[in-house]
């Protein structure tokens, strides 16, 4: 049985693609407390992520450290820049097709669309299930990852707070619940 939670929220502000920018995140996260927030911002987001390999080594970082840090790779094309400082709340495009899905991939008709090349036209979609998001990658050409871990396609995986979800070779999402995004915002 799928939740129906939060019906119909869209964050006005995104862009045809459904990304916001982190700054006016951070912005409204500075201006509200966190019970406001939560209000206008209900639902979990994916924010891109990103750490080039050669800086993370320049900086002296362990690869073993947990965060941002974790996440090293090399750019394969400049496309995965245009997303840096992105969020995408995990919700429905007003007028997309299939309720109880929020699909993911490089088409401009999915719910998040992400044009790089490495991610499939309709990459993945994550649905809430029992209290739980869960993400399944529809059997994606370079396919998906939750930190680090290689998905079969057409399984559902639950998602986490804090989780990495890697689609193809370089698109990294942390995703956060409405609390955490947050903190992160005011830190």
């Amino acid at each position: 049985m799928t939740d129906q939670v939060h019906d119909g929220w869209y964050c006005a502000d995104a862009d045809a693609q459904g990304f916001v920018s982190y700054d006016y995140i951070r912005r409204e996260a500075n201006r509200l407390s966190l019970e406001d927030f939560e209000r206008s911002f209900p639902v979990p987001a994916l924010m891109v992520v990103y750490r080039g390999v050669d800086q993370a080594e320049s900086e002296g970082m362990d690869p073993g450290q947990s965060g941002v840090q974790l996440l090293t790779m090399s750019v394969k094309s400049a496309s995965i820049l245009r997303y840096l400082s992105r969020v995408a709340f995990v919700c429905k495009r007003p007028g997309n097709p299939y309720a109880h899905l929020i699909s993911v991939g490089r088409s401009a008709n999915n719910d998040i669309s992400v044009g790089v090349d490495s991610v499939s036209k309709v990459h993945g979609y994550l649905v809430r299930e029992d209290g739980r998001w869960r993400f399944t990658d529809h059997g994606s050409t370079n396919g998906s990852r939750i930190n680090g871990h290689d998905l079969v396609p057409k399984e559902k995986y639950t998602l986490k707070d804090r989780d990495v979800l890697q689609l193809g070779l370089e698109v990294m999402f942390e995703f956060m619940d409405p609390a955490s995004l947050y903190r992160k915002a005011r830190s």
